[in-house]
């Protein structure tokens, strides 16, 4: 690859032209917006989940009650699924047996649908409004957060629901009201979780269920998305009012870099070949260059109308943000090219 640049750099001076410097061109590019219709509330879009086998991206509506479905390489609108879904929230696809999972915080449930007609398969009770989750391949286990202030309490139930028996399989209780966004280091096997009403990190053991660490950053609140960079030990979160880009290093918490970002934030992907971050907030997108695992700078704003979820699916080089009618003309999804 450097011998390649290179070369172009060299026929380029030959030429007498002025070789492009990619470090300044931006990284993402709007190739579209694609119109959702039937989606007419104002009330947010939440989590993707992604379908590489038959090209589908799937988001959760949740006032409209909906899961929508989209063609990964084009955009376009396929179909919303609704049959019974109440709130949708974090989705989970299983591609070896064409499943979707739906955590659906209106009746306390994760529904499991076939990923092409539809069909509902089964339904796994929770406790009310499960919400926040994260899928394992490793383990075939699908975590879901629930309980918390939904139900009126100040403690959260994280389910692990084995997706091949379609059951609950685990309760890990936290003295939390609202779990977010999780991530796990399969080197570890640590999930780290936004515990957002105590301002904490909870480092979860899963071979235990135990807590192994609870960590505190001064500053943060509302600590919301989280991303995780294994290779170089930096777990990044996004913390609101203000919006704030904290990196952490994994091992111990200590806080490497704080960066002002998009408030109101919800989704965060690090994109590790690119060695970029994505954070998308109710202010737009930011796009964040990791100049080396201490060192991050901010190349490129968007406007996403709204959306502040988002998914980045690199073997299409798509980058996806829905946005509903709250603060643009009608609901629509953004489609970007993640530029080389």
């Amino acid at each position: 690859m450097i011998r390649n640049s290179l070369l172009a750099i060299a026929l380029a001076a030959v030429a007498g032209v002025a070789p492009a410097v990619a470090q300044d061109a931006q990284p993402l590019t709007l190739l579209k917006t694609v119109p959702i219709t039937d989606v007419t509330d104002k009330h947010d879009f939440d989590h993707f989940a992604v379908d590489l086998a038959h090209d589908q991206l799937f988001v959760s509506s949740e006032g409209h009650h909906s899961v929508e479905v989209f063609n990964l390489l084009t955009g376009a609108h396929l179909r919303t699924i609704m049959s019974g879904l109440k709130t949708p929230h974090t989705l989970a696809f299983v591609q070896d047996k064409n499943e979707l999972f739906v955590a659906d915080g209106g009746d306390a449930s994760v529904k499991v649908f076939e990923g092409t007609t539809d069909h509902q398969i089964a339904k796994i009770p929770l406790r009310p409004g499960p919400d926040a989750g994260v899928y394992d391949s490793a383990t075939r286990l699908f975590y879901v957060a629930n309980g918390g202030k939904v139900d009126n309490s100040e403690t959260s139930t994280l389910s692990a629901i084995d997706v091949d028996s379609l059951r609950e399989v685990r309760r890990i209780p936290f003295r939390s009201s609202n779990l977010e966004s999780m991530v796990i280091d399969h080197a570890t096997q640590t999930l780290y979780v936004n515990i957002r009403d105590k301002k904490q990190i909870g480092l979860l053991d899963l071979r235990t269920g135990k807590l192994r660490a609870v960590w505190s950053v001064p500053g943060m609140q509302l600590n919301t998305p989280m991303a995780y960079d294994q290779a170089d030990h930096r777990l990044f979160v996004g913390g609101r009012k203000p919006g704030i880009l904290y990196v952490l290093d994994s091992r111990d918490g200590n806080v490497i870099a704080k960066l002002p970002c998009v408030d109101t934030e919800d989704d965060m992907t690090y994109d590790a070949p690119h060695r970029m971050i994505y954070l998308t907030g109710a202010d737009g997108l930011d796009v964040f260059r990791q100049n080396d695992p201490d060192h991050y700078t901010k190349i490129e704003h968007v406007d996403t109308l709204g959306g502040k979820t988002s998914e980045y699916v690199p073997s299409v080089a798509r980058f996806f943000v829905p946005h509903t009618r709250k603060s643009a003309a009608a609901s629509g999804l953004q489609v970007f090219q993640v530029n080389e």
